[in-house]
């Protein structure tokens, strides 16, 4: 408040006591911002005669408390008695007079009426210095005057309106409000003029208020600068000072200050928000308005484009905190920032700087909506992408059959060939040189196809087991009785593993046997054959079970962060490291640690793994001391790890520390009699979740379960029960209820020893089929030469060919069986056709075309040989 000595406030005499109010005057000087109303207005009512005052930057506020209500009364007060509060203030040296209370209609009688009314009007008139406080809804001018008589040419009014912001916090404040066609000042700017000793038409030429487009000036909340020195008394304690003749006292209470007489009661609506949090009535904005007004120190508001680019900025940070931070920590940075924010802006409001609140936050909030958004879509083009690359194995698959089927028949034809050549030295010894020269060329040319028959099955092979996965063959089943297989099967329940098929129950009492082990162990299995389940019971099932079992998703982990989540980190080891942090390795020391999707884990940090299994050590991020820890390794995928190491994306030595005990669990295509028990429990489970009554599954239903596929196993038979549960109404769930596509049938598992007949046609193309007319292994089976199952498969292709009249592919359809099978036929038929015309082609008639072919198909049966017979005869004719 030392401004106030400036030349600003010095030798400037006020004109009036109702020159305070002149404040219209300044709007010419603004009037690029100020309303067109204060252009055109009459002075007149203003003029008056100058005087002088000292200036004080100290206020005192009269107020009204309840002891003062206990006194004078909790209505509207004698205005008699505000007569004597002027007087007494006006006595003891008061600069300026500030009266907060509602004159606009006369006293009624029993408060003294007109009597009260001219004891006031007299003292203000006394006084000369009298600021009324109205608010803007008061009728100010014209008639009916605010005040009664003729006090409107002996005192000045100002407004107490606020103009809070749209987040309803006060950081402007009008200079002028229009009420009856005539400017109203505000009541601290019309204070301050009175304060300073100049009208506010004068005001125009000294000070350049920087208000806004609709008048207001910002205030200045800056704790750092001057503000007016505010005391406060009760009128009750005035009273009592009056009473007692305490002019002394008045004088060192009043002597050169701003008085505020706040005579109405006020109530908590009245009061408002300003930018440090806290709640102030408007008589204390005014005061503040007064202040910055008398000391020039404006308040400071971003323009824009900067609150634009405050926005951008907070909404940038919010969307990379998100995409940068995973899971829990992510949203607690987010939490962070936008409660950090609102502390940034108090601060900033500290220091007479208003930050905007609104647009930054809503900003922040609508990013976050739309990375979260992002990141679902993001997820799903993930999912798409992994069943792309299966179709694309599908189909790279189906040409690695077709190749394998192209490969055997060169083979086998080449055999026929060199049969044939060999029976051509016997009968002729002058071509023998010839011939042997021939035989060894194709002998080469054998070696050659079988070595390219070779490949072509080793790559089939890794196909197949990329495609289906991995079948559990964790030995032969050791005979159980029924008593033990229904005391294991409750058993496996206990563990949330639901099954009745033997295969799965004989797993898991190796798995009993195997979890009193320390052995490392590895589950192989397609997703949701239940991998996790098992781990949790090897850990239940171990010495270890009262120690933690920590679950780790190796595919999860970020690669930046594959280290800190692991082995843990020390405090101050990399940017953001504010404290020590334990890995999943201490964490699980002493327990168990499961480690899934350990095949999706990169090169190095394969590496680095390997070394905690060596070792049974590492070292914190940061940290200087190793860290020694216990635990039992379960590991878990549904990569086949023995094909990563020999296409080198696994390394061998880390295959060969995991496979301790080796656990396969079949697909749920392979326990069909599982899918009724497993249908009857979720649907039990999602009926408990649905508050529903539990209902049952038609027989429709279960034989459309049984038949599919279930690529996704048991995780996908779940969603699907659940589905039927939540959207069924009815107490049964039939076949319509599922919203299945039928899959095609999956074949029963039969093997060769159970062929009734081995000589006949039907075993022999049964076992081709069950084997996928995989030669070798067929012949592996019948106990056969595989050539033996070559010819035998010849005749059958010949007999359908001629049954379907030459169709090639009517025939291979009748061969295969199953649609999938019918291309891989197709192949195999076109080129024993082929080989057979070929070998026909160089003789004149039918009749020396049968009968080489009876030598070149001697091992043919001649049922089959009729056929052959037919074909050639059918190509002469």
């Amino acid at each position: 408040m030392n401004r106030l000595r400036t030349p600003l406030f010095q030798s400037r005499p006020l004109q009036s006591a109702a020159g305070a109010v002149v404040a219209t005057s300044l709007a010419f000087s603004l009037s690029s911002v100020a309303p067109a109303t204060f252009t055109a207005l009459d002075w007149s009512l203003y003029d008056a005669a100058p005087r002088s005052a000292p200036v004080s930057p100290s206020i005192l506020l009269l107020n009204r408390d309840r002891t003062s209500e206990a006194r004078f009364g909790t209505g509207p007060w004698d205005r008699a008695l505000l007569a004597k509060f002027i007087a007494a203030a006006h006595e003891a040296g008061a600069a300026a007079i500030g009266i907060d209370v509602p004159l606009g209609e006369p006293s009624p009688p029993h408060l003294g009426g007109a009597v009260s009314d001219a004891l006031l009007n007299e003292a203000v008139r006394d006084a000369g210095n009298v600021v009324f406080a109205t608010e803007a809804r008061e009728a100010v001018v014209p008639t009916p005057n605010p005040l009664p008589l003729d006090m409107q040419s002996t005192a000045a009014v100002g407004h107490f309106t606020v103009s809070p912001d749209a987040d309803h916090i006060v950081r402007s404040m009008p200079l002028f409000v229009v009420t009856g066609g005539r400017p109203v000042p505000a009541f601290g700017f019309a204070l301050a003029s009175m304060l300073a000793n100049i009208p506010l038409r004068g005001m125009e030429d000294h000070l350049h208020l920087p208000i806004d487009r609709q008048g207001r000036l910002l205030l200045n909340y800056s704790a750092s600068a001057s503000r007016p020195s505010v005391h406060m008394i009760s009128f009750d304690e005035a009273w009592e000072a009056m009473q007692a003749g305490g002019s002394e006292t008045l004088h060192d209470w009043m002597k050169d200050k701003v008085v505020l007489m706040l005579a109405r009661s006020t109530t908590p609506q009245d009061r408002h928000l300003i930018p440090d949090g806290s709640a102030i009535s408007a008589s204390l904005l005014q005061a503040r308005l007064l202040n910055t007004v008398l000391t020039q120190s404006w308040g400071h508001r971003l323009s824009t484009p900067w609150q634009v680019a405050l926005a951008l900025v907070l909404a940038g940070a919010t969307a990379w905190i998100l995409l940068g931070l995973r899971s829990g920590k992510g949203i607690a940075a987010i939490v962070a920032l936008l409660i950090g924010y609102p502390a940034i802006v108090l601060a900033a409001a500290t220091a007479s700087w208003m930050l905007p609140v609104i647009l930054p936050l809503v900003s922040s909030l609508v990013v976050a909506a739309g990375t979260a958004v992002w990141a679902h879509v993001s997820a799903g083009q993930r999912v798409l992408l992994m069943e792309q690359h299966m179709l694309r194995v599908q189909q790279e698959l189906a040409a690695v059959r077709g190749a394998l089927a192209v490969r055997e028949d060169a083979v086998d034809a080449l055999k026929e060939d060199l049969e044939a050549a060999r029976t051509a030295v016997a009968q002729s010894t002058g071509r023998q040189e010839e011939l042997s020269r021939e035989a060894g060329i194709l002998q080469a040319r054998i070696a050659e196809a079988q070595a390219q028959e070779e490949a072509a099955r080793q790559r089939l092979e890794s196909l197949s087991r990329e495609l289906e996965g991995l079948r559990s063959v964790a030995g032969a089943l050791e005979p159980m009785g029924d008593t033990e297989l229904e005391r294991l099967r409750e058993e496996c329940g206990r563990f949330g593993i639901v099954t009745r098929d033997r295969q799965v129950i004989g797993l898991f009492r190796d798995l009993k046997r195997g979890a009193k082990t320390a052995l490392p162990a590895l589950l192989l299995g397609e997703p949701g054959t239940g991998k996790e389940l098992f781990a949790r019971a090897i850990h239940r099932l171990s010495p270890r079970s009262a120690k933690p079992f920590i679950a780790v998703n190796m595919a999860a982990v970020s690669p930046e962060l594959f280290e800190s989540e692991l082995f843990g980190h020390v405090r101050g080891s990399f940017t953001g490291a504010t404290a020590d942090r334990r890995g999943y390795f201490e964490l699980a020391n002493h327990g168990t640690i499961f480690l899934d999707e350990i095949g999706d884990l990169r090169l190095d940090h394969q590496g680095k793994l390997l070394r905690v299994l060596q070792e049974k050590s590492f070292y914190r991020i940061g940290a200087t001391t190793p860290t020694t820890v216990d635990v039992r390794i379960v590991a878990a995928t549904n990569r086949d790890l023995q094909r990563g190491v020999s296409e080198g994306w696994f390394r061998e030595d880390l295959y060969f520390r995991l496979k301790g005990l080796v656990f396969r669990l079949p697909p749920l295509r392979e326990r069909t009699e599982d899918v009724a028990l497993l249908a009857q429990h979720s649907m039990t489970e999602a009926s408990r979740g649905l508050g529903k009554p539990v209902p049952q599954l038609a027989q429709d239903a279960l034989r459309l379960l049984e038949r599919q596929l279930w690529r996704g196993n048991v995780r996908e038979l779940q969603q699907c029960l659940e589905q039927a549960v939540a959207l069924s109404d009815g107490p049964l769930i039939t076949a319509r209820d599922l919203r299945l596509q039928p899959d095609e049938p999956v074949s029963a598992v039969r093997t060769a020893a159970a062929l009734p007949d081995q000589a006949g046609d039907a075993s022999v193309l049964a076992c081709l089929r069950d084997h996928g007319f995989d030669m070798q292994a067929t012949a592996k089976s019948l106990g056969w030469d595989r050539s033996t199952v070559t010819q035998r498969l010849k005749g059958l292709c010949f007999q359908a060919l001629v049954e379907a009249n030459g169709d090639q592919r009517k025939a291979a359809a009748s061969i295969a069986g199953d649609p999938a099978l019918v291309r891989t036929v197709e192949l195999k038929l076109a080129d024993y056709y082929s080989h057979l015309l070929a070998s026909i082609t160089p003789f004149a008639g039918p009749d020396d075309a049968v009968s080489d072919c009876k030598r070149r198909f001697k091992n043919l049966p001649e049922r089959h040989f009729r056929s052959v017979e037919a074909l050639v005869r059918q190509h002469f004719s």
